[in-house]
């Protein structure tokens, strides 16, 4: 059995339970939502997930750990409540989600210590591509060198390989790709969807555990951090999978601070510079952040460059899209949208552009 946590730690863990089954996405995945009430009451349960490496995340990573197993095939009547694996479940499913663990326990145990949450959410690509296609514009049309900080398998590093819908007639990107990105624009603004997507020049991912799209297991990890009621998602995602397997982008098992002046020092000369991440940077804790800062607005004395961020901060009600603009030391940060979590809409909020 699990070890014994003090009832501070099962307090704090019982609250983020509770936020997330209250806060996170409400709606978007019923299951998970339900799971996470009555964990957030389960002391044994609890004492479980107490032993994740996920921080803040620990009901997704203790979620797909579950999903995990289940994905690989355990059997267990829980699979029925899983869409993603079978159908057919009725009654409560807390009884069997419950069983499931504690018989399943050392397992369960093995992957949230050892994994992370690493999502690769391909669709947030719809959001990035206008911010891209301002750094474009404003580098004049030069190529752009793009650096992914929290790359997981670098499967948004492959943006400009995929094609995009934005409703109304408004489509760009690669028509003939097996990838199709499909993003709702709210608003009265409209982004900078270009007709022809900015060049990119070279391409580099940082993560300290880059996952391998040739790996199976590692990719059905991916595939376990997907809601299980979310099958757009899962197939948008195995898509991205099978295009990245015939060329995989280059990338960095290694800390940011450690990995980033080498990277940056290795990019062509004749090319902008554009960092970017979603949905990563927000788990740093501050001074990691502020040193990542740092490291960039130093970088710049040098060579400006622009820096693309999509997360969603503590104490936000959204996630934001973000640009800064690097130049001899000093940062300049500009808001250009805000967005779905998923990257399911985008409401555009920058005039700069127009």
């Amino acid at each position: 059995m699990a070890s014994q946590i003090s009832e501070g730690q099962l307090e704090t863990l019982s609250k983020q339970f509770r936020y997330f089954s209250e806060k996170v996405y409400p709606g978007s995945s019923p299951l998970y939502q339900q799971l996470a009430a009555r964990i957030a009451e389960d002391h044994e349960i609890l004492s479980v997930a107490s032993h994740s490496r996920g921080g803040e995340l620990v009901p997704n990573l203790f979620f797909a750990a579950v999903h995990f197993l289940l994905l690989q095939g355990a059997k267990h009547p829980l699979s029925t409540f899983f869409p993603s694996v079978s159908s057919g479940g009725d009654g409560d499913p807390y009884s069997y989600f419950r069983s499931f663990c504690l018989e399943n326990e050392e397992r369960v145990l093995d992957l949230i210590s050892s994994r992370r949450v690493q999502t690769n959410e391909v669709q947030r690509c719809a959001c990035l591509l206008p911010a891209f296609e301002l750094v474009a514009r404003e580098s004049s049309g030069r190529p752009l060198s793009i650096v992914d900080i929290g790359a997981s398998a670098g499967l948004n590093l492959l943006w400009d390989r995929y094609g995009y819908n934005y409703g109304n007639g408004r489509r760009c990107g690669d028509v003939s790709s097996s990838v199709q990105i499909s993003c709702t624009l709210r608003g009265e603004l409209n982004p900078p969807i270009p007709e022809i997507l900015p060049l990119v020049e070279s391409r580099v991912g940082i993560d300290l555990n880059p996952l391998d799209v040739r790996n199976q297991e590692e990719m059905l990890w991916l595939r376990s951090l997907v809601w299980p009621e979310h099958a757009t998602r899962a197939e948008l995602l195995q898509q991205a999978i099978e295009l990245a397997k015939m060329n995989p982008p280059k990338l960095i098992a290694r800390d940011v601070l450690g990995a980033l002046p080498v990277a940056l020092s290795e990019l062509p000369t004749d090319a902008t510079i554009c960092l970017f991440h979603s949905h990563t940077v927000y788990q740093f804790p501050q001074e990691i952040r502020d040193r990542l800062s740092s490291q960039i607005a130093e970088y710049s004395r040098g060579r400006n460059l622009f820096e693309v961020s999509f997360e969603w901060w503590r104490g936000r009600d959204q996630p934001m899209l973000e640009l800064s603009r690097f130049h001899d030391g000093t940062r300049n940060e500009q808001l250009l949208a805000y967005c779905n979590p998923h990257g399911e809409w985008m409401q555009w909020a920058y005039r700069g552009h127009m």
